[in-house]
C-alpha cells in the first residue's frame, strides 16, 4: 500500500451504498478494508442490472476491499467479529439505527475491545426523533429533505434527480471526511470515538445556496430547470444537433463577451439587460434571443467558437459522449479492468497526491472469497 492512509485498517460493516462506499474511497487512499458480508448478503446484490450473476451497483460500491460473510450473532462469527474490531482503526456503520448495538457491536460494545477504534454511524434521519427509526434510500432522502422541491422544470412537477445517487454519494463523501477527522484527532489523544451523521444532515447540508433564498425570502424557491437563481443569463441551451451548451455571464465582462459572441451586440447597453439585476427581472425577454441564435449551429461549433471568444460555457454529455471524450481518455480517469465479473470499467482516485500517491482501483471481489487470507490473518 502507498496511499496516505496506508497502514489504517477499516471495517466495512454497511448495508447497500452510503458505508460500502466510503470504505471503498478509503480503499483508494492506501487503507486495507474488509467488507463483513452478513449471511443473508446485502439488498444490492439482486437489484438493478445484473453483471456476472450480481447486482452493478454492488459492483460499483465494494471495490479496493477483501470480504468474508460473518454471522455476528453465531458464537464462531462473533469470535471472528472480535479480533477483527481489535485488528480494525475505523469501522463503518449505516444500518438501521441500533441493527448492530442489539447484536453486541455498537459503539459502547467496541469501545470496550478497542477503545482506540473510531465508530462511524451513518443513519437514515439521525439518531433521535420521531423518524429515527426509519430506514431510507436516496430518493426518501431527496424527498424528505426539500431536494426535489426546488429540481424541476420551470412550470413542470417536483423532480427527484433519478438512478445517480445524489443524496448517497453526500453521506458517503460525510463518512470518508468523519473518518479522516476521528483518525487525525485519534493522533492527539490517543483515543477513539463515536461519530453520528445522517443521510437527512448530509443533503440538507448540500443545500445552503437554496436554502439561503429561503430563509431571506420567506417562500420556497421556484423550479427553474437549469436556470440560475442569482445569474442571467446561466443556463443550458439546445443547439442544432439536439444537444446542450451551457452559458453563463457570472460577470459583467462575461455578458459583453457573450453579446459579441452571438452577434447581439444590440443589447450590450439595452437599459433591460445592462446589469444581471437587469436581466433577472427580464429574462424572459433576453432568453428567447439567446436562444434562437444558439439553435442555429451543433454543440461542437459553439465550444469552439465560445473558447475563441472567452465565454464561459459547459458541455452537457451524455455518458457515450463522456467515453470517448480525448480530455477523459487522456488521463486514463477511465479504463477497463479484469474482474470476477467480467470487464469492468474502473476509475482513477479523484485525487492526486505527490508524495504518497493514491491506489489503483481494484476490482470488486465475490463474497466471501477472502476468508482463508483473513482468518491467517487474525491468527
Amino acid at each position: 500500500m502507498s496511499g496516505p492512509l496506508a497502514g489504517i485498517k477499516i471495517l466495512d460493516a454497511g448495508a447497500f451504498t452510503v458505508g460500502p462506499a466510503a470504505c471503498s474511497l478509503l480503499g483508494l487512499m492506501g487503507a486495507e478494508a474488509i467488507r463483513i458480508e452478513p449471511p443473508n448478503l446485502d439488498g444490492l446484490l439482486f437489484v438493478g442490472t445484473i453483471a456476472g450473476g450480481s447486482g452493478t451497483s454492488y459492483i460499483s460500491s465494494h471495490y479496493n476491499k477483501k470480504s468474508i460473510v460473518l454471522d455476528l450473532r453465531d458464537p464462531k462469527g462473533r469470535e471472528i467479529g472480535i479480533k477483527l474490531v481489535k485488528w480494525a482503526d475505523v469501522l463503518v456503520n449505516n444500518r438501521r439505527l441500533g441493527a448492530l448495538d442489539r447484536i453486541g457491536f455498537g459503539y459502547k460494545d467496541l469501545a470496550k475491545m478497542n477503545p482506540r477504534i473510531i465508530y462511524i454511524e451513518s443513519t437514515s434521519y439521525g439518531t433521535t426523533g420521531p423518524w429515527s427509526k426509519y430506514a431510507a434510500a436516496d430518493h426518501f432522502v431527496q424527498a424528505a429533505s426539500g431536494f426535489a422541491s426546488v429540481n424541476g422544470k420551470e412550470g413542470g412537477e417536483a423532480e427527484i434527480l433519478r438512478y445517480a445517487t445524489n443524496a448517497d454519494y453526500t453521506a458517503t463523501l460525510i463518512i470518508l471526511n468523519a473518518a479522516i477527522a476521528g483518525l487525525i484527532a485519534r493522533e492527539k489523544t490517543g483515543k477513539g470515538q463515536r461519530i453520528d451523521t445522517s443521510h437527512l444532515q448530509g443533503t440538507i447540508a448540500v443545500q445552503t445556496s437554496r436554502l439561503a433564498e429561503f430563509f431571506v425570502s420567506g417562500k420556497n424557491p421556484p423550479l427553474m430547470g437549469s436556470v440560475s437563481s442569482r445569474i442571467a443569463p446561466s443556463q443550458s441551451f439546445k443547439t442544432q444537433d439536439n444537444k446542450y451548451i451551457n452559458i453563463s455571464a457570472d460577470r459583467e465582462e462575461y455578458w459583453v463577451k457573450i453579446c459579441k459572441a452571438l452577434e447581439l451586440d444590440a443589447l450590450i447597453d439595452d437599459p433591460r439587460f445592462s446589469t444581471n439585476e437587469k436581466r433577472l427581472k427580464n429574462r424572459k425577454e433576453l432568453i428567447p434571443l439567446i436562444e434562437e441564435k444558439v439553435a442555429d449551429k451543433p454543440a461542437y461549433w459553439w465550444m469552439l467558437h465560445f473558447d475563441r471568444c472567452g465565454v464561459p460555457h459547459g458541455f452537457n454529455y451524455d455518458y457515450v459522449d463522456l467515453i470517448r471524450d480525448p480530455h477523459i481518455n487522456e488521463n486514463k480517469w477511465l479504463y477497463d479492468m479484469d474482474s470476477s465479473y467480467g470487464i469492468l470499467k474502473g476509475y482513477a482516485a479523484p485525487w492526486e497526491f505527490s508524495k504518497t500517491p493514491a491506489e489503483e482501483m481494484t476490482p470488486t471481489v465475490k463474497y466471501d472469497r477472502d476468508r482463508d487470507e483473513i482468518l491467517a490473518m487474525l491468527e
